[in-house]
């Protein structure tokens, strides 16, 4: 009898991130597993098979690891983005300076980003007081070519998850500071008809993070200061529920030659439990496969 998510759900990788963030799986049978520790400065990577791992360190924080098709990586650094080559150069892209026509005005970096459907990368900000700045960021789109970056949505206060329906019709989004998902109409890169879909009913349940979404359409989505993920069906009841031990629980991907393998990202930031597993990342098997992590074409 196969085990339940929360069964099966187990310690994937022992390195404890300050803040663990954007899990994606590339490679063969998708067993390459990439993420960042945003404040650790890190983009970190280990192999489910055979556990191989890696790390690459920014002199500046680093929020989100994008695959590109020809192998490159697009690194979401503070200042950024770039884009990390194989023989381990890096070049510059378009920053939020050549969308906004003025410098940051005031601390900012990257969150969370996604590949669309249809290959534009999707990107959004987050202020390093974003109790000084409640509504003071943006969610952003690098055109698939990679040469120019658009702001797209004004008002944001933490721009988090991001994911598509199959059709690719709807664009799923997390604004975290208003704890609830949002759903867009999304054509060609372009978004209309923003409506709420879901709202965190009290405190108790935390704030939605990052998501991904399955093959039959349901959302599962992490909850900071909920210590779970939840995995929401297209009527958005909750079906599903992992329960981490631990509060500030990040992002989720799918990985594993079945795609039924759920990578599961934390954070030990600022927190004075003795719990020494804060921060580690999880992996747990679940019954309904995803989708694999979308390549950027530029």
């Amino acid at each position: 009898m196969m085990k339940t998510a929360q069964e099966s759900l187990r310690i994937f990788d022992q390195r404890a991130c300050n803040v663990g963030e954007g899990p994606i799986a590339i490679g063969l049978m998708n067993n390459e597993i990439w993420w960042v520790d945003i404040l650790g400065k890190q983009v970190l990577s280990k192999n489910i098979v055979n556990e191989t791992t890696r790390e690459i360190v920014f002199p500046e924080d680093v929020s989100f690891v994008i695959p590109c098709i020809n192998s490159d990586f697009i690194v979401g650094t503070a200042s950024g983005p770039l884009r990390l080559h194989q023989n381990g150069e890096s070049s510059t892209m378009p920053g939020r300076e050549s969308a906004d026509g003025s410098p940051d005005l005031f601390p900012l970096r990257w969150n969370d980003a996604k590949v669309a459907p249809d290959g534009h990368l999707w990107l959004g900000t987050i202020a390093y007081d974003v109790d000084s700045h409640p509504s003071g960021c943006a969610l952003y789109r690098l055109d698939k070519s990679g040469d120019k970056l658009t702001k797209v949505i004004e008002g944001i206060g933490i721009s988090n998850g991001l994911a598509w329906s199959a059709d690719g019709k709807t664009m799923y989004f997390i604004d975290t500071i208003t704890l609830s998902i949002d759903g867009f109409d999304y054509c060609e890169g372009e978004l209309s008809n923003r409506r709420r879909l879901w709202t965190s009913p009290n405190e108790s349940y935390g704030a939605p993070d990052g998501m991904c979404i399955d093959s039959e359409g349901g959302l599962w989505v992490a909850f900071w200061g909920g210590s779970k993920v939840r995995r929401f069906n297209s009527a958005f009841e909750i079906t599903e529920e992992i329960d981490l031990g631990q509060p500030l629980v990040t992002s989720c991907s799918f990985a594993g030659p079945n795609l039924d393998l759920l990578v599961i990202t934390t954070a030990k930031f600022n927190q004075v439990s003795r719990n020494e597993d804060l921060g580690k990342t999880y992996i747990a098997q679940v019954s309904i496969p995803g989708k694999p992590t979308q390549l950027f074409p530029g």
